[in-house]
């Protein structure tokens, strides 16, 4: 079939990136949800091109996000799934749970109606405190507590997985429901008001960026490359006491998700649509930095 053979870095890259879009070279199956690009001498062949010039292609396509090179096993094409923004500190802005309908709320976190968000039946587990449960909880380690487990998808895809924890005495003393393998809807924090008299005054947030470990890659279908990462929010509610009485442990894959916080006088439309910048992928004009190949 006649096609026109691109000549420069530039023209290559646009090709493969047409062929990707076109989902000739899209995302496919697989445990990472990878496709591999055709190798780098079958690109040199297919374009009639150096190795310099298609391998200048192919890191412009790295530097916008569209591919993935990992050492010794090929350039995979990446999903670029939509992206949602989360608001951590919807509690405190009236957005939280209970405070409105259409609306769904990943505990204390707030997302916009439109979007279709369905969880897994909760696995419930009695286990034993580590030292960094049992520092946040304010316990000793090894005392039993209970853990509530679900993961959540949105839009039909795994977007994150959420583990609480609870001192198991909560249900030996009338809150048996965190026992029970079923969502509380009016949310943890009221039934524990309701039962044993907690509220919640406050809570810390911690975030960090890790590798995902091997069960999350599976989740989340998440690749070996140093863009393949998550957010780890750890978040602790207090009673007025200055007691921890809950710890929430969510993971979200960071190619899908931004995390907001707001403080202050914020704009009504930034509260319920934050993210509404200009995107921060818009592609970028910029020639590989060493020897751009003469095709």
């Amino acid at each position: 079939m006649a096609r026109t053979t691109p000549l420069r870095w530039r023209d290559i890259a646009d090709d493969l990136l047409r062929r990707i879009e076109s989902g000739d070279l899209a995302p496919g199956d697989g445990t990472a949800g990878r496709r591999r690009l055709p190798a780098e001498k079958d690109l040199e062949a297919h374009y009639k091109a150096s190795r310099n010039t298609v391998r200048d292609a192919l890191s412009w396509l790295q530097q916008q996000g569209y591919v993935v090179s990992q050492q010794g096993k090929g350039t995979f094409v990446v999903g670029r799934p939509n992206i949602v923004h989360v608001t951590l500190s919807a509690v405190a802005l009236g957005l939280g749970p209970g405070r409105g309908s259409g609306e769904w709320y990943n505990r204390d976190a707030f997302i916009p109606a439109h979007r279709d968000v369905s969880v897994s039946q909760v696995k419930v587990e009695i286990q034993e405190g580590t030292k960094v449960i049992a520092r946040y909880l304010q316990s000793d380690p090894g005392a039993e507590l209970i853990s509530r487990h679900q993961e959540i998808f949105m839009d039909g895809r795994p977007w994150a997985m959420q583990t609480s924890f609870y001192p198991l005495d909560f249900a030996t003393g009338g809150a048996s429901r965190l026992l029970s393998p079923r969502d509380i809807p009016e949310g943890a924090v009221a039934y524990l008001g309701e039962t044993l008299g907690y509220s919640e005054v406050g809570f810390h947030d911690e975030i960090k960026v890790r590798v995902p470990d091997e069960n999350e890659k599976r989740f989340f279908s998440l690749g070996e490359s140093a863009a393949d990462v998550v957010f780890e929010t750890v978040r602790t509610a207090y009673s007025p006491d200055g007691k921890a009485f809950r710890l929430t442990v969510t993971v979200w894959p960071a190619d899908r998700t931004r995390l907001h916080y707001n403080d202050g006088q914020v704009p009504d439309d930034v509260l319920r649509a934050p993210g509404l910048a200009p995107p921060e992928d818009t592609p970028r004009e910029s020639p590989p930095a060493d020897g751009a190949g003469s095709g």
